[in-house]
């Protein structure tokens, strides 16, 4: 769950310390105060980047930092898989600077990318935003819904569906290959046939212009290395050492610290010799014909005019024969080979539909579940004569999410024709759909925190209670945090955070506070109010509203 939330200096939030809790976090708040930019700090901290427009101070970092304590053995099995390890308090803590210069990312101390941060969180917190809705709206979005709630066990099909989409895809790129007529096959097997030949005769080797390059370097320069390697060892014959060493010797009688200079004078000795020896050697294995540099230098120039058609790289080039090779002996048995493209697509097409198959009789299978499990729920959000079935359908062609074309088909009220969902125009009918999908989902996606902005639009009065109802039971197994303007939400609160506005030298700034049995009364009270001002009236039905759902819990 997420535990702590810590913020500076992004929109109206100069800095800002949220610990939260376990179960129900309500926050309530007067109409732009900051409630959903509370929630944007949380999807920075997810990943999301950020706007200019959202720096308090463009002159201060903006820091945000999110601390997780992971409680699912199973999310941190996952997390492993991601190579993201959870420490011994059991805590995963996200940090996002935003600087002038540059952008900082961490998980743990260890910087990631915004990529791996939004793999990571998408196993730790599930966002339900105020516009999230319209995935309900979009019947190409109601299969996402579905697999979220058969979870895991479909992952092993979908990755099988997409090795064979690629099988299929390539037996059908390959099989496009044969679409030419006679004169056109001719004329690509005269081209072939040439460059094959080219690439043959040019007989590359890995490596080989290279070194023939410094060959070549050296033969060119035979006249001026042979001249220098002369000098050299004229120069070293031309040391007298021999002379030095005798008169070095009849020193050395009358003073026998001369003995350490005689030695010296050794050594130098026995080194111009091995100079010399090895000048001779070297000059000995020049082969300095004009035939031999100008053998190298045709070779060379059959090499690079070859590789310049391949970007000069040798490696391409081999590729490339290979390939020119393969391609000429199909264009030469043409018919045949066609035959056995034609079949292998076939044959990869016929085992996509398979796989595609097994996820279809998955799905029709668990449909039913997620029916009859949705409109439990609807009818405790106050559908009393929903009516709810998926309507299944056939692509044209496959994807990587099957072949399956699903429609969440619904009627809501007695003698209504059932239509699609996304049909549904009343935005309170929509986030009551979608709190009942994400409390039948909550058991299945397995994040630990469930984040609603603004769940209740467009309801109020028993749904209001009802909905109340319903977080509660999602935050009896998960950690919920949500942005409510209604009393009898904010009533189930286990923890209840006010958001307000201030202004502190002369800047108008957002502040979080977390209130206690006092406060929340007032905050609900506040809430029920149509003025300003607390009536012991409003008061009473604030208590009476808090009372009853301490009851409920």
């Amino acid at each position: 769950m997420i535990s702590e939330l810590y913020v500076k200096n992004f929109a109206l939030i100069r800095e800002a310390n949220i610990d939260f809790k376990n179960h129900l976090n309500i926050l309530t708040g007067e109409t732009g105060s900051g409630k959903s930019i509370l929630i944007g700090s949380i999807n920075l901290a997810l990943g999301k980047r950020i706007n200019k427009d959202q720096i308090l101070n463009e002159n201060e970092d903006t820091v945000v930092c999110l601390t997780f304590d992971i409680n699912d053995q199973n999310i941190i099995e996952k997390l492993k898989e991601l190579d993201v390890e959870v420490d011994d308090n059991s805590e995963i803590i996200i940090y996002r600077k935003i600087t002038k210069d540059k952008n900082v990312s961490k998980i743990n101390d260890i910087n990631c990318t915004l990529n791996k941060i939004k793999e990571v969180t998408e196993l730790l917190v599930d966002i339900y935003g105020q516009h999230d809705s319209d995935d309900l709206r979009n019947d190409n979005k109601h299969i996402n819904f579905l697999d979220d709630y058969i979870g895991q066990s479909i992952v092993d099909i979908k990755n099988d569906i997409k090795s064979a989409l690629n099988d299929y895809r390539t037996a059908k790129s390959n099989l496009e290959k044969f679409n030419l007529d006679e004169s056109k096959k001719l004329r690509e097997i005269d081209l072939l046939e040439y460059e094959v030949e080219e690439l043959e005769n040019a007989n590359l080797k890995p490596g080989e212009e290279e070194g023939l390059a410094d060959k070549y370097k050296l033969l060119s320069n035979s006249k001026n290395l042979v001249s220098s390697l002369n000098n050299a060892k004229e120069l070293f014959e031309d040391l007298d050492i021999s002379k030095a060493i005798r008169e070095l010797k009849d020193a050395a009688k009358y003073d026998d610290s001369i003995s350490k200079i005689l030695d010296v004078a050794l050594d130098i000795e026995s080194l111009s010799y091995d100079c010399v020896k090895d000048i001779d050697n070297k000059l000995d294995s020049y082969d300095m014909d004009d035939e031999s540099l100008a053998s190298i230098s045709d070779r060379l120039s059959l090499i690079r005019s070859v590789l310049n058609k391949y970007n000069n790289n040798i490696d391409t080039a081999i590729k490339s024969l290979n390939e020119k090779k393969e391609r000429l002996k199909v264009l030469n048995d043409y018919d045949n080979e066609k035959l056995k493209a034609e079949k292998k697509l076939k044959d990869s097409f016929n085992k996509l539909l398979k796989e595609c198959d097994k996820l279809t009789k998955i799905r029709v299978e668990k449909a039913k579940q997620f029916e009859a499990d949705l409109i439990e729920e609807l009818k405790d959000l106050g559908f009393l004569d929903v009516r709810f079935n998926i309507e299944f359908n056939k692509k044209p062609e496959p994807s990587a999410n099957g072949i399956d074309d699903i429609v969440f088909m619904i009627s809501l009220n007695p003698g209504e024709k059932q239509r699609p969902l996304s049909d549904i125009a009343s935005g309170g009918e929509l986030s009551r759909i979608m709190l009942s999908i994400k409390t039948i989902l909550s058991n299945t996606v397995g994040t630990e925190s469930l984040i609603f902005d603004e769940i209740d639009a467009g309801i109020s009065g028993i749904t209001a209670s009802k909905v109340a109802v319903k977080l509660n039971k999602i935050a009896s197994s998960h950690q919920v945090i949500c942005i409510t303007h209604l009393p009898q939400i904010a009533a189930m609160a286990d923890s209840h955070f006010m958001i307000d506005k201030i202004v502190k030298d002369n800047k108008t700034i957002t502040n979080v506070e977390l209130l206690d049995e006092e406060g929340s009364i007032n905050e609900i009270g506040r809430l029920i109010g149509s003025s300003d001002k607390l009536t012991d009236a409003v008061i009473k039905n604030a208590k009476e509203l808090k009372n009853n759902a301490k009851k409920f819990k």
